[in-house]
């Protein structure tokens, strides 16, 4: 009698894979659906502008979906063939922000404002959501995330978000003009759109990420860092557009200028980070503390949590903007920073103390596990090496060190040795708590990675 025999051991936990990547493609296949029923109705029943840029803004998120997904297989690809994946997930997710720039700002404006006035606003917000993105990544202070997973985080906040909510606020905006008056219930109608639909969206992008990406989402910190990045890519676009628009409506004036930089210096200085940034960052910062609790009802109580508080704190900004003007009594500069520190510095504030302690804590473990492999006597990690390991200051001295004796190539090979270091140290972390679904091979094959690193690296 022939029976069943259970699989290795190896196989129940990568098994748990496929179901996440399923589901994955399940959001992801919603999200197109939405966008391209969206986009037909935007064009055959509402206004010829947003109709055509609807569906011809879904070029753009198809360039920038298949960009990501070959930039996420690229990695699991050898080195010879890895280089021309990542050359092409560049060049689609490029050419998908460049596609919804002229879409968002040079079709829709470009009668009235120009195109060289959407791309001098657009060169504008470069500068500062860049700072943004390095000020949000260098937050994680223990094992910072790869740039390339952080910059498709900011695109798909600016580009896959921004069109979920173009669509979605199209529509609600006609629904709710024709059934309230103008007056309190129309605004606090719009402030709740714009909290719940703009959150959702990016929202969705922080969940996709953790679904595919599982790997690099480690904590409440990487969740932080992940969500404030959409928040930025988001705020980048959305700053964009403003700017433009508010150009064209006040060009006739010869204001144009000043309207579009006062925009410039609302959004991209004063709510750099106290705006998009910190309401996704707690959708993420949900997702990432869902990453490490055991039952399934509390990883959707941390998660749901996130969605709530992130549309409370964008839904109070825009209900007090709406109902709550600025007094004449108070100067404009002093009423609108102070409005800004008021309204969203609480949120912000509450924000960093979460960072804080998911900072401690996963430092925290992350020391003890480095001391555990040290006392493992793999040589993947040296008891001496421990203590610097543990200090970001220590780990760019150890780096300066090498650029000193020779050269470039000495601080790239330090940096990347580190980098594997702490991702044994993570991974370990995780499988102590049960939180993975790869095989133990994949912990030994990062153990061999960091000694073959420790080869390359020159003697101090």
């Amino acid at each position: 009698m022939i029976t069943a025999t259970t699989p290795p051991a190896a196989d129940p936990a990568s098994a748990l894979r496929p179901r996440r990547y399923g589901f994955a493609l399940a959001v992801a296949g919603l999200v197109v659906v939405a966008l391209i029923a969206s986009s037909i109705l935007n064009y055959v029943y509402l206004d010829t502008i947003p109709g055509r840029a609807s569906l011809y803004g879904l070029l753009a998120v198809a360039s920038i979906t298949l960009g990501t997904y070959i930039l996420v297989r690229a990695f699991d690809r050898d080195r010879a063939t890895r280089r021309n994946h990542l050359i092409r997930a560049g060049v689609l997710i490029g050419l998908g922000v460049l596609l919804w720039l002229l879409v968002i700002d040079v079709f829709l404006y470009t009668q009235s404002a120009g195109p060289a006035v959407a791309a001098a606003c657009a060169l504008a917000c470069l500068p500062t959501t860049g700072f943004g993105l390095l000020v949000v990544r260098r937050l994680d202070r223990n094992h910072k995330e790869p740039w390339r997973l952080v910059l498709v985080a900011a695109a798909w906040g600016a580009i896959v978000a921004t069109s979920l909510v173009v669509w979605g606020e199209t529509v609600w905006e006609a629904s709710a003009q024709h059934a309230l008056v103008p007056g309190p219930g129309l605004d606090t109608s719009l402030a709740f759109m714009a909290g719940t639909l703009e959150e959702i969206a990016k929202g969705l992008a922080v969940v996709l990420l953790f679904l595919v990406m599982r790997s690099e989402f480690d904590d409440v910190v990487d969740g932080i860092v992940y969500g404030a990045a959409v928040g930025l890519g988001f705020n980048f676009m959305e700053s964009v557009s403003y700017m433009t628009n508010l150009y064209s409506i006040f060009a006739p004036e010869h204001q144009g200028a000043i309207a579009a930089g006062i925009q410039w210096y609302n959004r991209q200085v004063l709510g750099l980070f106290f705006g998009h940034a910190t309401y996704t960052a707690y959708i993420g910062a949900g997702v990432g503390i869902a990453r490490q609790l055991p039952a399934r009802r509390q990883k959707v109580l941390a998660i749901v949590g996130g969605f709530i508080i992130a549309i409370a704190a964008h839904f109070t900004w825009d209900a007090w903007v709406n109902l709550f003007p600025i007094p004449n009594a108070l100067p404009g500069i002093v009423a609108v920073h102070l409005r800004t520190l008021v309204m969203n510095g609480p949120f912000t504030a509450g924000l960093i103390a979460l960072l804080i302690v998911g900072i401690r804590y996963e430092g925290r473990n992350l020391v003890d596990q480095m001391t555990k492999e040290a006392a493992s006597g793999t040589g993947a990690i040296l008891p001496e090496e421990v203590p610097v390991l543990a200090s970001p200051w220590r780990r760019l001295r150890q780096r300066l060190q090498a650029m000193n004796r020779v050269g470039i190539a000495g601080y790239f090979k330090v940096s990347r040795l580190q980098t594997a270091q702490l991702d044994l140290a993570m991974e370990r972390w995780h499988r102590e708590r049960k939180e993975l679904d790869t095989p133990l091979e994949a912990e030994q094959k990062l153990r061999e990675r960091v000694i073959q690193l420790r080869h390359w690296v020159p003697a101090s």
